[in-house]
């Protein structure tokens, strides 16, 4: 960075972080009327809403109480809303689920089914630019600690956006969360404005690595799950003498694909860098566990979800980090609604954004009874979330189940505990990701065992039917441990959910099956549902197996020296 560059990233990142210390401390001021303003927030909607489509279907105008509310208003899915949106997309036309002005579409992955556009107004735009604030807020605290006052950090979120036939901007919704941010982004991030509109057909994986390895002072990695950084150090591992070539030369390479008119404007402001290119090139001579602090000194914080099924790729980012480097979980949100946000870094639940959105919770072993407010939650339960969000969707179910950890005057901190989906339910075992979770991690204790990713089918082929484990490991295990590894995992699995350990004890479940995969088998899954159209940015890891070519894929990986 020049002189003038310095400056305005100093100034930014300050005020930035002055007005996110502010949004941080309103949250927890305000929590003690949680409830209040909760109820006046889904009376305003109500009110404000009566007189769309969906408000008159559902008499919004006689709703006078949250008992009305849920009275009169069903539970509702994607389904309910599908005809109203697809008539905005087609024609533009508005008032149909929401008197606001729908300007955004956020698309979801489609991993689950046909890809859904979720309606976004513009009074989101504020939760989502308050919450980057509080980011920066955090950031510029772990660079002060560190002597570090000035700097910019590599995002790795995606921006790019299009437009419906009816003239209304769609993309992902962390498209929307950076473009809220408006000019902040453009100061406190290396990559340039430009690179950021090739589109995720162009080879962004080079983009990203290059203007981050060029920028030696960079301060933050942000991403929103860790797995993607874990990715790209993948990435510049493999190529790092083809981009350290290019930043000795001051060029992107000719055989890199991304537009002509984008590449052009990017080599025209690029000048060589030989020293630069010197000094990655004695790093990389001998990648090391630290990797990450050896490229970029000055990092101070690394954000994106390292919480629930990316736990293994939060530790393997941490031998990239070492110690000294701060982790922060990101938000936990979803593209229908912004539900918590990571206030302290390493802390590993959220604070429960009750102005975002009027939250109703389903107890999970009492499905039947009455929804309950977040002020009526005990700590340690789970609930499934209920949304009524800002942009016309009413009770909606996103199917996510969450553990209340500890409260905060009358607002509960959660964590996400599995998708409701994917709870596994067979012969009366219920296995949830965070059963397998916990066990995952028990069994690397016991074993020294550790394991990189893995995913799980349950295989009723075999009678009685059992838990087929696929695991990608960083250690080396040969068949003769195999029966040994089958047993601690079970044990572990056990402790999580006694009926596992009951149905194993009766025969009425077969014991798990774990297969060793090859390396990086899960990166070309990724890769795999990246080329099939899936963006980067909502690619999770796979964590249960539900169809014959998701199976197929793994069972082509077993490593053969380990297979049963």
């Amino acid at each position: 960075m020049n002189f003038f560059e310095k400056i305005a990233n100093y100034i930014v990142l300050h005020a930035a972080s002055i007005y996110g210390g502010h949004v941080r401390n309103s949250y927890y001021k305000n929590s003690k009327n949680g409830d209040k303003i909760s109820e006046k927030l889904i009376l305003k909607l109500i009110k404000r809403n009566k007189n769309t489509a969906y408000g008159k279907k559902y008499d919004f105008k006689n709703i006078k109480s949250i008992k009305d509310y849920q009275d009169k208003v069903p539970f509702s899915l994607y389904d309910n809303y599908q005809e109203y949106i697809n008539e905005t997309i087609k024609t533009g036309k508005q008032n149909l689920i929401t008197k606001d002005k729908i300007e955004f579409l956020a698309k979801t992955s489609g991993t689950t089914g046909v890809m859904k556009r979720i309606p976004v107004v513009k009074k989101v735009k504020k939760i989502y630019s308050d919450s980057v604030s509080v980011f920066v807020n955090i950031i510029q605290k772990e660079m002060a600690k560190r002597g570090h006052h000035y700097g910019r950090g590599l995002n790795l979120v995606e921006i790019e956006t299009a437009k419906t036939v009816g003239g209304i901007k769609e993309g992902l919704i962390s498209s929307y969360t950076i473009q809220s941010s408006g000019k902040v982004a453009d100061i406190i991030t290396c990559i340039p404005k430009e690179a950021l509109k090739c589109g995720e057909e162009s080879d962004m994986k080079y983009i990203k690595a290059f203007y981050g390895l060029k920028d030696r002072d960079l301060t933050f990695i942000a991403s929103v799950f860790t797995s993607t950084i874990t990715d790209l150090m993948k990435y510049i591992i493999e190529n790092h003498v083809l981009l350290i070539r290019d930043i000795k030369n001051g060029k992107i390479s000719d055989c890199i694909d991304i537009p002509a008119d984008i590449k052009a404007k990017l080599n025209k402001k690029l000048k060589p860098d030989p020293k630069r290119a010197k000094e990655l090139q004695m790093i990389m001579k001998k990648p090391t566990n630290q990797l990450i602090k050896k490229i970029w000194p000055k990092i101070s914080v690394v954000i994106g979800i390292g919480t629930g099924e990316f736990s293994g790729f939060a530790r393997k980012l941490r031998e990239y980090c070492g110690e000294d480097v701060a982790f922060l979980n990101e938000t936990y949100a979803s593209s229908e609604c912004f539900i918590g946000n990571s206030t302290e870094v390493n802390a590993k639940d959220y604070f429960l954004l009750y102005q975002s959105a009027f939250f109703e919770f389903i107890p999970v072993d009492d499905e039947e009874s009455r929804p309950l407010l977040f002020h009526e939650l005990k700590e340690g339960e789970l609930y499934e979330i209920v949304i009524t969000n800002l942009s016309g969707l009413y009770r909606y179910r996103i199917k996510d189940v969450i553990r209340v950890t500890r409260f905060v005057g009358k607002v509960p901190m959660i964590k996400f505990a599995y998708r409701k989906q994917q709870l596994i339910n067979i012969t009366g075992v219920k296995l949830t990701s965070e059963h397998i979770s916990n066990a995952i991690t028990n069994f690397e204790n016991r074993t020294n065992i550790k394991i990189l990713e893995y995913c799980i089918y349950p295989d009723t082929n075999v009678s009685p039917w059992r838990m087929s484990l696929f695991i990608e490991t960083s250690s080396k295990v040969n068949r003769n441990q195999q029966n040994e590894i089958n047993q601690i995992f079970d044990e572990e699995l056990a402790k999580e959910n006694k009926e596992h350990g009951r149905m194993l004890k009766i025969g009425e479940t077969s014991p798990t099956c774990i297969h060793i995969i090859e390396e990086q088998t899960f990166k070309k899954y990724r890769d795999l549902r990246i080329s099939e159209g899936a963006s980067q940015n909502q690619v999770k890891s796979i964590r249960l197996i539900t169809t014959d070519k998701q199976l197929d894929f793994f069972k082509r990986a077993i490593k053969k020296n380990c297979d049963q």
